[in-house]
């Protein structure tokens, strides 16, 4: 009767394989593999024959023919050489120790059994012994018990051990083979050809976005196979040419939006995303529904050769499902910024909810994603100017992010709305300030509750932006345009429609078009001074002015717009 393993249950046995056997077929299939390649070439050369002729034609419409139905027979045995392979390594480094290991666990079976049988007797002598002997007898007993005891321990351990090494060797080979059949199974409906896999793992082994397009562009004839097999990938990965990402992440949102089985909130997610798209010249350039805790995206506006990029990052519990707000800030952006402008609303991180908004964690894990990015832009339009617009806590966030580098990844303008603190290291702190670093501009409404809280609670981020040198402050409390027309204040900390709270709602928020806030960034970009002086006409009271009234005739603080 053979042994179970105590753990997980697997049954003691030899595991059957021939490596050789197996080596040998994984040759047999890659030289199938590279005579149809080979083969594929010549069919290649046959298609571009010169001339004209019905012959010619013909030949050239042969080798097409001929061409198309070799590249899946060199699919196919790569698929077979790749899982054979993989399955022969797991072999040699699972089975075979497994295997070796089978006799010395009956050994040591058979040990442990020993030592137990000879505990049990020497335990029951020391019982009787206690009954009758004399005490030099039941010290004596004791100690053989106790010595049997010890066996007994040591036996044990040692069999446990090796059950451990085992079953470790077992379940690996076990998920090895599960996963060869799998593929078998599977077939070869997403498995790349040598070359593109190879391709692949360069573009996720690569070092920044500018490897990432080196690597995209110098194998256009892989660029389709990748697109259609992994647009998962190809749709995220920072440095890939924005058009082919869209065009993915496009086509995969298509799909979704058929779907009438999806949960929320990704149902009002998906339609969202594909309103903003087919209604509203969004361009899909990111779309991960697997990668954090929330669906991330980013939405492009704007020509894809644009010479001036902006990105608007927003903040504390900020969801995909609040694009269409976002994508109207991009779409005013652009138009009053004028020919050349694009927009990008970035929802690419996990934004914090109220309980954890004081911590620097969401900002941690969301500043790596925005820093690629930026650097991608950077590394597809070198000479185009690069600015961030951040709202409260997506202020931290992107000054983690802007400030991991002295050269400020190459941004030029940080413009931060409401910000909830930037982060408090130094190190990030004197980026910020290098001589390279980006122009930093801030704006806090009188009325914003959140922003003063944010930076007064925060774990990290107490830093206010009007603190660093250099950084030029712009009004957000009402005045008037250049041409006279009056300018909303922000009443409060929302970035759009709605003031501090929920049950709130009114218009002027940062990013909202009318507002003496958006008029300010939107001149910024454009000209890189804000578009009103501070305390110019039409500025309202400040809000703690207000209070301060209301304290002096009532005798008590009132909370008031």
């Amino acid at each position: 009767m053979s042994l179970i393993s105590p753990n997980h249950g697997y049954p003691l046995e030899r595991i059957e394989g021939d490596t050789g056997s197996m080596s040998w077929w994984v040759s047999r299939f890659d030289s199938i593999g590279d005579r149809a390649g080979d083969l594929r070439t010549r069919m290649q050369a046959v298609r571009e024959l010169p001339g004209k002729g019905r012959s010619i034609t013909a030949s050239r419409e042969d080798a097409l023919e001929t061409s198309t139905a070799l590249t899946a027979d060199i699919v196919e045995a790569e698929h077979l050489s790749t899982v054979l392979a993989r399955y022969s390594d797991a072999f040699t480094a699972h089975a075979v120790p497994a295997n070796r290991m089978v006799d010395e666990i009956e050994d040591a079976h058979a040990r442990a059994r020993s030592a137990d049988a000879a505990f049990q007797h020497a335990g029951q002598n020391a019982l009787w012994t206690s009954y009758s002997g004399t005490p030099e007898d039941i010290a004596a007993a004791d100690r053989v018990a106790g010595d049997a005891a010890a066996d007994k321990a040591a036996a044990e351990s040692a069999l446990d051990d090796l059950w451990a090494t085992w079953e470790s060797h077992y379940s690996q080979w076990d998920a090895a083979y599960d996963a060869a059949m799998s593929a078998l199974a599977g077939g070869t409906g997403v498995t790349l050809t040598r070359d593109a896999r190879d391709l692949l793992d360069q573009l996720l082994a690569a070092d920044d976005p500018a490897a990432v397009l080196a690597l995209w562009r110098a194998h256009p004839e892989l660029q389709a196979e990748l697109a259609e097999k992994h647009p998962e990938i190809i749709g995220n990965l920072d440095g890939i040419p924005f058009d082919v990402r869209a065009e993915v992440n496009e086509a995969r949102l298509a799909e979704l939006v058929k779907r009438t089985d999806l949960p929320e909130p990704l149902a009002t997610e998906v339609k969202t995303l594909h309103i903003e798209v087919s209604e509203r010249q969004g361009r899909l350039i990111a779309f991960d529904l697997d990668g954090a805790e929330q669906t991330t995206a980013a939405l492009w506006y704007g020509p894809f050769a644009a010479t001036t990029v902006s990105t608007l990052v927003p903040g504390m519990m900020s969801q995909v499902s609040e694009m269409a707000d976002w994508g109207y800030s991009a779409r005013n952006l652009n138009a009053a910024v004028g020919t050349g402008s694009a927009t990008i609303a970035w929802f690419g991180y996990d934004s914090p909810n109220f309980a954890e908004e004081p911590a620097m964690s969401r900002a941690q894990n969301g500043a790596p994603a925005l820093r690629s990015m930026l650097q991608g832009i950077g590394a597809l339009l070198p000479d185009s100017e690069i600015d961030v617009i951040a709202h409260s806590y997506g202020s931290t966030t992107a000054a983690l992010a802007i400030g991991s580098a002295p050269d400020g990844l190459g941004v030029d303008k940080f413009i931060t709305v409401g910000s909830a603190g930037l982060p408090d290291d130094e190190d990030v702190r004197a980026n910020l300030q290098s001589p390279d670093a980006p122009r930093i501009y801030a704006t806090m409404s009188e009325r914003d509750f959140w922003a003063p809280v944010g930076q007064g609670t925060g774990f990290g981020h107490g830093t206010s932006p009007t603190s660093l040198d250099g950084v030029t402050e712009f009004d957000s409390n009402g005045g008037v345009d250049a041409d006279g027309r009056p300018l909303l204040p922000t009443p409060g900390h929302s970035a759009h429609g709605g003031a501090n709270f929920p049950w709130e709602s009114s218009p002027g928020g940062y990013l909202q078009q009318g507002s003496e806030s958006f008029y300010n960034v939107s001149q910024i970009i454009k000209t890189g001074e804000p578009g009103t002086e501070p305390g110019g006409e039409g500025t309202d009271i400040p809000f703690w002015v207000k209070v301060l009234e209301i304290q002096a005739q009532t005798g008590s603080y009132g909370y008031i717009y």
